[in-house]
């Protein structure tokens, strides 16, 4: 996924996917997005501060997300990043991969019609 329109190939890593939802409401600072991938994940991943960062410098690269100026008002050594387009369509591609293998689950029987 070198290029920001590239879609991606395969299914997106958890800590990944959590990271570009966190991101969904808008721009947030690295503390406040481990936070919310700890919570939106029930508390299964808390990413150190290297991990996420890493995971970070990676979706930039990749053209993911971006970083941004955050509020004057706040420690200017937070560091911001907001989703860019590339970044949404991945999320919303892997959101519909899984919520396919939840409908072959439901056919199959395996998983509850309404959870």
């Amino acid at each position: 996924m070198k290029e920001a329109d590239s879609a991606p190939a395969q299914a997106l890593p958890d800590l990944v996917f959590h990271v570009l939802l966190a991101l969904g409401h808008g721009p947030s600072h690295g503390y406040a997005i481990g936070k919310d991938v700890e919570e939106q994940s029930d508390g299964r991943l808390d990413p150190t501060t290297g991990a996420l960062y890493q995971v970070l410098r990676r979706l930039t690269e990749e053209g993911l997300v971006s970083p941004v100026a955050g509020p004057e008002d706040v420690d200017p050594r937070r560091k911001y990043f907001t989703l860019t387009k590339a970044g949404r369509r991945a999320a919303a591609q892997e959101a519909e991969r899984l919520a396919a293998l939840v409908r072959a689950a439901r056919q199959r029987k395996l998983y509850p019609q309404r959870a």
